[in-house]
């Protein structure tokens, strides 16, 4: 599942867009904010997300002040009258007024991208091993129920364990070993397993006997991600 951010100051035009990439398969609106703040650069880091869609000042000051980006989308002019340094880290042009067919369109262009430029090869696996006390455990992904991120640990608790287990791997690059469908982060420090929920009410989720608090940047991502399962 691709992971897309709005950050725009247009109300009209973001709620166009919010609604299109809705109906596009495979893609959730993890967050939306009027302006690139702490809290909207946190939320893109955080996330994850893949796609930025913003107006160019916002793009500008992205990538004059951040590495290791997503690719970015500019709802704003024409390539021709950038610069060089700014135009090569553009992905694309979203023009208004734009249709569905043209988001359909742009999406299906950055899926391909991003499936070409990625260099890991996608495995698919129902099990990881993760080291813990000197040890490599293979963890069934079925068995777990949801993670716990502490600093540079990571608590995976599991099905029929009273305790968690403990490995020295933070929470985020746990997550890249995650199937996307099955797994989601919740808040900056827990993932949980979609499959072993009993119940989510308005800030927290229940697994078993453990409840789960959910952080309002992962709020929208999370109602997209049930909808789209429903």
């Amino acid at each position: 599942m691709r992971k897309a951010i709005i950050i725009h100051d247009n109300n009209k035009e973001v709620v166009l867009l919010q609604d299109y990439l809705k109906m596009v398969p495979g893609i959730l609106v993890a967050g939306i904010f009027a302006n690139l703040d702490d809290t909207s650069l946190d939320a893109i880091h955080e996330l994850d997300c893949d796609m930025v869609f913003s107006s160019l000042s916002v793009l500008v000051k992205l990538i004059n002040n951040q590495t290791d980006l997503p690719l970015l989308v500019c709802m704003g002019p024409n390539e021709e009258i950038l610069s060089a340094a700014i135009s090569k880290n553009i992905f694309a042009f979203l023009h208004a007024p734009f249709s569905y067919e043209r988001v359909l369109s742009l999406i299906q262009t950055a899926e391909t991208y991003m499936l070409q430029s990625s260099s890991l090869t996608t495995i698919k696996r129902d099990y990881v091993f993760v080291k813990s006390d000197y040890k490599l455990i293979r963890i069934n992904l079925s068995d777990i129920l949801f993670l716990s991120g502490l600093r540079d640990y990571t608590q995976i608790f599991l099905k029929g364990k009273t305790s968690p287990l403990t490995t020295l791997q933070n929470l985020k690059e746990f997550e890249s070993k995650l199937p996307e469908t099955a797994f989601i982060r919740v808040h900056r420090s827990y993932i949980i397993s979609l499959s072993q929920v009993d119940s989510i009410s308005r800030n927290e989720i229940s697994i078993g006997a453990h409840t789960i608090p959910i952080g309002n940047a992962y709020r929208q991502l999370l109602d997209d991600m049930i909808t789209k399962n429903s």
